[in-house]
């Protein structure tokens, strides 16, 4: 599912079906287990040991930062973060020359909204990146009412290190709705028109797209390598 406004790209579409293969194998190992016993069984363990600090993921030294805006019900934000990031992970950011941020909209419909207020509160404890994760290897069929608390809960609990009630507690808090406010901001100002999109910063400098040919972990590093290189 791609997100577009009044002036959609081209270039979306072949990602769109390049990257359609990958979604429908995920969705046939994913359903019917989709849900929190599905979440459970894979523990998360691919961000130990690195720096996390709200949207953040990677060391504050970092010369670059790769921002991503994604909705938790976009079906090719779940297929970057299964097939894609492990590797953006083990190749920039553990090495520190690579911070990432994650902005989390909630353009689809209500099932996004309660999903990214969760992970908002998850960011507040500086977990958002492992429960953003546990939350695409459960993700569902897109506005179909599976994200409830009881979905949620499960979630919670797949995600190391996070204190499951105070995350219920500040789901509906100021912090966690600026902080949904504040990525619909980001994104209007980067000009991202569908999720997931990516683009790198270096210091205050102005944020350039990142555009990979296909959601594939070498299609990416090789647009990343280049928008690196520039």
């Amino acid at each position: 599912m791609t997100f577009v406004t009044s002036s959609p790209r081209r270039r979306l579409a072949a990602v769109a079906l390049l990257a359609l293969v990958v979604v429908v194998a995920a969705v046939l190992i994913s359903q019917p287990g989709g849900g929190p016993d599905a979440t459970a069984a894979a523990p998360v363990s691919r961000f130990d040991g690195i720096p996390q600090d709200g949207i953040a993921l990677g060391s504050p030294k970092a010369k670059a930062v790769l921002v991503e805006f994604a909705d938790l019900q976009c079906p090719f934000c779940a297929v970057y973060a299964r097939d894609v990031l492990p590797a953006v992970v083990d190749r920039y950011v553990r090495s520190g020359r690579l911070r990432l941020e994650l902005h989390t909209l909630t353009f689809l419909g209500e099932d996004s909204v309660r999903a990214g207020s969760m992970a908002a509160a998850a960011a507040q404890q500086d977990r958002l990146w492992p429960f953003v994760d546990a939350f695409y290897r459960s993700q569902g069929t897109e506005n179909s009412g599976y994200v409830t608390d009881d979905f949620l809960r499960g979630i919670a609990e797949a995600t190391p290190g996070l204190d499951v009630d105070r995350a219920f507690d500040d789901r509906s808090g100021a912090k966690a709705m600026e902080a949904l406010t504040n990525a619909e901001r980001a994104a209007g100002a980067a000009g991202a028109d569908h999720t997931p999109a990516f683009y790198l910063r270096r210091g205050d400098g102005v944020a350039r797209a990142v555009e990979p040919e296909a959601l594939t972990a070498e299609a990416f590093t090789a647009a990343l390598d280049k928008a690196l290189a520039r």
